[in-house]
């Protein structure tokens, strides 16, 4: 955990699962009003973005999926959702339905001489997946089978480390690593990986998706009592941003004065779903208010 801020001030949060930062405020914006301050010392992440909720349903061993809405999206836009691999796209977009355009996976394990690629860490989607990698055919095998699942372990409890997957290659293999190390294989996904599945509440995100509204990237030296917009870049412009033309936005800063304050403000509202996010990482995770430090 990060040194507490000020009183008021969150000076730094639990990362959601899968953020590697180590200090994250995240919120969102459905109306005009501020966004809590984050109180920053050294390098930080600034991000702002618009997003897409809806109902999403796939088909077993298809890549053919239906939308109860598709107002505000487009091809390529990212999908976010349990009945899909993380990394999957829109792809095909043709009123409600399109295509599940699928992403590959990088995982390590030790390959066999019979075939089988053991100590995966995943085994999720990997069915009927093209495998390239060290001691297999430059075209590829696909997965045949998964012998053994991979079991994550459980978070926390050393005595469940979880179990290591197994799949079956559809064609023999030339071993080529040192007995006992893994070595990285790819996945390319297929569409025998999808389970049938309805996401009520998938997210998608992209550049065709964007908000009605105007929100101000501000700081404040004084502890929150004065908010001034920043700048971006060397001649003066606002770090303002409205709509289509400019989400997402990214930014990178650096604050060198211990317990400056920043904050996203929606100062027009519209429509749309607005989130932000603000981090800081490794030594450049600096959170702290302005009373910590002698």
């Amino acid at each position: 955990m990060a040194i507490p801020g000020s009183i008021g001030v969150p000076a730094a949060a639990v990362p959601p699962a899968g953020d590697l930062a180590q200090a994250v405020l995240s919120g969102s914006f459905s109306a005009v009003g501020p966004g809590d301050p984050f109180s920053v010392f050294g390098p930080f992440n600034a991000a702002l973005w618009a997003q897409i909720t809806t109902t999403l349903t796939v088909t077993a061993g298809s890549v053919a999926a239906t939308l109860a809405s598709a107002t505000g999206l487009a091809n390529g836009a990212a999908i976010n959702s349990s009945v899909v691999p993380p990394g999957s796209t829109i792809s095909g977009l043709s009123g409600t339905n399109f295509n599940i355009a699928l992403p590959a996976l990088t995982l390590w394990g030790l390959l066999l001489s019979n075939g089988q690629i053991t100590g995966l860490p995943s085994t999720a989607w990997l069915l009927g997946a093209t495998v390239t990698g060290p001691g297999l055919p430059t075209a590829g095998l696909t997965v045949a089978s998964i012998p053994t699942a991979a079991i994550p372990p459980l978070s926390n409890v050393s005595a469940q480390p979880g179990v290591p997957g197994v799949v079956q290659l559809s064609g023999p293999a030339t071993p080529s690593n040192p007995v006992g190390v893994p070595q990285p294989f790819r996945f390319q996904l297929a569409a025998a990986g999808l389970a049938a599945g309805v996401d009520t509440g998938a997210i998608f995100t992209g550049a065709g998706v964007t908000f009605n509204a105007t929100v101000n990237l501000e700081r404040s030296f004084d502890g929150g009592a004065t908010w001034i917009v920043c700048n971006v870049g060397g001649s003066g412009t606002l770090a303002q941003y409205s709509g289509a033309a400019v989400t997402p936005v990214q930014l990178a800063f650096g604050e060198p004065e211990r317990g400056g304050l920043y904050r996203w403000n929606c100062i027009a509202y519209t429509s749309g779903t607005i989130k932000w996010r603000m981090s800081c990482t490794a030594a450049a995770a600096m959170s702290l208010g302005l009373n910590q430090l002698s």
